[in-house]
């Protein structure tokens, strides 16, 4: 005769992940097709992608041994560099919802909603929790936790990497516009002119390209130092008058009707 109190067949939650992942990523796919817009054009296949790797990481993660210093580490979001997070399928979430237009918001709250789910549906099988239960929600909710750590990671990783090669592409493009301004305007001081007006536009234009290209040249300098290059600093002295003159004469320039 059967106990009407024996506990499931999965008797542990990394079981009962593995054997119930079907309704667990059905909901979990709906709270994600409620990111909009992000998600309006989205296929099940493209909202789903990576959740059976987390989930099979998950379960993995719960049946390994665990040192307390392992365990304190993944509770602050310090999981092994060696985690099959970090090569799999937290980043390549990350890349993906990256990609498909999520904002770090949205993809956090997708952590949430699929911790929400597990938690639900494995209490909703218990009638109690015994000890072992409450160890296994405890790692459980650090392997998300992990998980949220390395898809945060890539996340802004990829975002100020794509930030700082655009800054040297647009720096490095803009030098050729800005050198051939330069040039016509030396070409044109040297020219030399008899309009006293004339002339200090030419000088104006020529300083203001100058300063241009030096702002350019310390946009290269920080946007190599994002990729590991220190930025050369070069202490000189300077006159602040004359910096806050230059500045003034070119709003001037633009602002003919305006006294500076």
């Amino acid at each position: 005769m059967s106990n009407s109190t024996e506990r499931p067949k999965y008797e542990r939650l990394a079981d009962f992940i593995r054997q119930n992942q079907a309704p667990i990523v059905k909901e979990w796919t709906e709270f994600a097709r409620t990111l909009s817009p992000a998600s309006d054009r989205m296929t099940k296949l493209a909202l789903e992608d990576h959740i059976f790797d987390l989930l099979r990481f998950v379960a993995d993660d719960l049946e390994t041994a665990q040192t307390p210093r392992e365990r304190f580490d993944k509770s602050r979001g310090d999981g092994p560099k060696d985690s099959p997070f970090s090569q799999s399928a937290a980043e390549l979430h990350a890349a993906l919802r990256l990609a498909d237009g999520f904002n770090i918001d949205q993809m956090i709250s997708e952590y949430r909603a699929l911790r929400a789910s597990v938690v639900k549906q494995w209490v909703a099988h218990h009638r109690s929790l015994a000890d072992t239960d409450i160890e296994d929600l405890t790692r459980f909710n650090e392997a998300i936790d992990q998980a949220v750590t390395e898809s945060v990671a890539h996340y802004t990783k990829t975002i100020n990497d794509s930030r700082n090669l655009f800054l040297g592409v647009l720096g490095h493009d803009l030098r050729n516009p800005l050198g051939a301004v330069s040039m016509g305007a030396q070409w044109m001081e040297r020219s030399g002119t008899t309009d006293a007006k004339q002339a200090k536009v030419v000088s104006e234009i020529k300083l203001a390209a100058g300063r241009a290209t030096r702002i350019l040249n310390d946009l290269l300098d920080l946007t190599r130092s994002s990729f590991g290059t220190q930025i050369p600093v070069t202490k000189t002295e300077n006159d602040v008058a004359a910096l806050c003159q230059e500045i003034a004469d070119e709003f001037r320039a633009v602002n003919a009707d305006r006294k500076l």
